[in-house]
């Protein structure tokens, strides 16, 4: 089965991504933070998060992203050995052909065992982070998507998910990402002018 994309408007229209017809954009009935835009899709346990964060210019543009993702999993309170960094590299300018190719992009592969909510059952989540570092705006843009590959028999997510991905076809979950980065763009650089 084909996915079909939209074309959705992020902080007001100042930034575009094409994102699957079936994610819905949570922000309708839960309230996210101003620098997140956070859409998800119940049935198969993924999610899409955009965050706007501060440049961290005490660090290298290729140890960014595993900074941003250390302090993903610190802030969700999940032990060390319960994450692991897969594998993480360099966008190439076809991947994100809508930024200069001198603006350092990354792309990792991370896999977390997590509980939901406040259940004590973990599911096994993959986590695709991209990294836009934008030195002259002083920020650094994080494109994430997160899918549940393994869900324990206990969580809440097996009463709702009905197309999980196996672990063994992490290939389709990838070029879903690579095609959301694809068409990342953005329009209007006065977003991330700071007071």
């Amino acid at each position: 089965m084909s996915e079909t994309f939209e074309k959705r408007q992020l902080y007001g229209g100042a930034i575009e991504i094409d994102i699957p017809r079936r994610f819905i954009d949570v922000t309708s009935y839960r309230h996210i933070p101003d620098h997140q835009e956070l859409f998800s899709d119940e049935k198969s346990d993924q999610s899409v998060i955009i965050e706007l964060n501060e440049f961290q210019d005490h660090i290298s543009n290729a140890n960014a992203i595993k900074h941003h993702y250390e302090v993903l999993v610190e802030d969700a309170g999940i032990s060390t050995d319960k994450s692991v960094i897969l594998n993480f590299r360099e966008l190439t300018q076809a991947e994100m052909p809508n930024f200069d190719a001198s603006i350092p992009k990354y792309v990792l592969l991370a896999q977390q065992k997590i509980a939901k909510f406040n259940e004590t059952a973990e599911n096994t989540i993959n986590i695709y982070m991209a990294l836009v570092r934008l030195e002259k705006s002083k920020t650094d843009l994080l494109i994430t998507f997160n899918e549940a590959i393994a869900l324990a028999p206990t969580s809440s997510s097996v009463a709702v998910v009905q197309n999980l991905t196996p672990s063994n076809d992490q290939s389709k979950s990838e070029q879903l990402f690579l095609t959301m980065l694809k068409s990342f763009k953005i329009k209007d650089y006065s977003l991330f002018v700071h007071n």
